[in-house]
């Protein structure tokens, strides 16, 4: 799984869990550690000054009967077992348990002892079952091995040194668990509230919706991260009004003196005194102010609708009649350029929408089907009602296609995927833009999905009753 590919909130999670499970480690590792270097060293320690003080109150040769009830009265009021013998291979008649010596003592342990060093011996004895930490202190003297002092203390693990206090450790591991979600939860909510909600208002901002804000609640760097979000967003907004208000004001400003190069070209036209050739410039003259005149009604069209002065006129509407009728429009320019229509859908569906809306959205997006077909293909035009009070209506055909790098900018101003179209054959380029912001009106989405020489389709998702 790559991590790189996970979440924000799951990376502090994660984060969190291996920290928390690695101080448990860390801290077993020290409890260990510290049993091993302070208790099992200390009683080592204690072992061994017990067994040398004993052993400088020999004297040479022989064990003595008091020398030995001297060491061994240690058994009787501590844990510690003392046993003092003039041969280790009398170690086992010594203790109280049958045992074989060889237990206890090798005679590579026995040479050791011969030359005077002390052996220390700690581990589980089988044959006294369980764990013994063990000081032999031989008694020699002129090379010569009088006898050992075999002192040993039963010693717990770390287990048994635990294990009466298991059921609280349990509890306490319990509470901690308890306690660590509650407080990873809140604390990865806090850090990752703010960035969730500029994430949301990152997306709206992209579609064109100034208005979201991310709730300010610490002072923070990441408080500080959301307030110069939300002022950024404030700025975009009015960035966004200055610019809707100037296409509008210019749009308002063209359109009267187009209207007069248009009318007063349409005069010379039936002037018959002009030239062949001056009836040509007259006539693109004519053709470039009707096309400048549709440019500014998109334009303001759009400006409208991105913003508030533009209300729908909704009313219940069937649909399927109203996409028919706008079919039908252009069955005399499908038919000169051989292209079938296919349309299906339930007459039943009735959706409160504006009408005149939806099929200027409709008109735009046939014609830019009909642009781009080639003789011989076709339209297909679907509408589905969905649960949950919805419908999808797709507009598909089997043209050219459009390229991926091209896609995601299809709908922006201008924009055309096509540049070999030229402006007369190809419109203003506000077509998708204006279908878009008309479907964002009915709280709906416009999505467009393409492959070179596999078709176009274009997907469009309204509810039924949009308040």
């Amino acid at each position: 799984m790559n991590w790189r590919l996970w979440s924000f909130h799951k990376k502090v999670w994660a984060f969190l869990l291996v920290f928390t499970y690695g101080a448990i480690l860390l801290s077993v590792l020290l409890i260990s550690y510290i049993y091993q270097e302070v208790y099992v060293k200390a009683e080592e320690d204690r072992l061994l000054t017990l067994g040398n003080e004993l052993a400088t109150l020999h004297e040479p040769g022989s064990l003595s009967e008091p020398f030995i009830e001297k060491a061994e009265a240690h058994n009787d009021v501590s844990d510690t077992q003392i046993y003092a013998v003039e041969n280790p291979r009398e170690l086992s008649a010594c203790l109280p348990f049958e045992i074989d010596y060889q237990t206890f003592i090798s005679e590579e342990e026995r040479r050791e002892l011969l030359s005077g060093e002390r052996l220390i011996k700690m581990g589980y004895e089988e044959r006294l079952d369980r764990h013994v930490l063990a000081v032999i202190v031989p008694l020699v003297e002129d090379r010569v091995l009088d006898g050992i002092l075999y002192v040993y203390v039963p010693i717990s693990t770390i287990q048994e040194v635990f294990l009466p206090a298991t059921p609280i450790l349990v509890l306490l591991i319990l509470a901690l668990f308890v306690i660590f979600y509650v407080v990873g939860l809140r604390f990865t909510n806090y850090l990752t509230r703010p960035i969730y909600e500029m994430q949301l208002a990152t997306q709206k901002i992209s579609e064109g919706d100034f208005s979201s804000e991310v709730h300010i609640h610490t002072n923070d760097e990441l408080g500080q991260l959301a307030r110069s979000f939300n002022d950024m967003a404030i700025a975009l907004q009015k960035e966004e009004e200055r610019k809707q208000e100037f296409l509008s004001n210019v749009s308002h400003e063209l359109r009267t003196p187009l209207s007069y190069v248009k009318g007063y070209s349409e005069v010379l036209l039936e002037e018959k005194d002009l030239s062949a050739h001056q009836k040509e410039f007259v006539s693109i003259i004519h053709n470039e102010s009707d096309r400048l005149g549709k440019l500014v009604n998109d334009l303001l069209d759009l400006a409208r609708l991105q913003g508030d002065s533009y209300p729908l006129t909704l009313q219940p509407t069937v649909l399927s009649s109203l996409i028919e009728e706008t079919i039908t429009s252009y069955l005399p320019s499908a038919r000169q350029k051989k292209i079938t229509f296919s349309f299906s859908s339930d007459e039943s569906v009735i959706a409160n929408i504006d009408p005149n809306r939806l099929k200027q959205v409709i008109h735009n997006l046939i014609q830019n089907s009909l642009h781009h077909c080639k003789e011989g293909d076709q339209i297909t035009i679907s509408i589905i009602q969905r649960p949950l009070s919805s419908i999808t209506l797709t507009i598909s055909d089997n043209g050219p296609g459009i390229p991926k790098e091209a896609l995601p900018h299809i709908g922006e101003r201008f924009y055309r995927a096509d540049f070999a179209r030229t402006r007369k054959d190809g419109g203003t380029g506000l077509g998708v833009a204006i279908s878009k912001a008309i479907i964002a009106k009915h709280g709906g989405s416009l999505k467009i999905e393409s492959e070179l020489g596999q078709g176009t389709t274009i997907t469009i998702k309204l509810p039924l009753d949009h308040k």
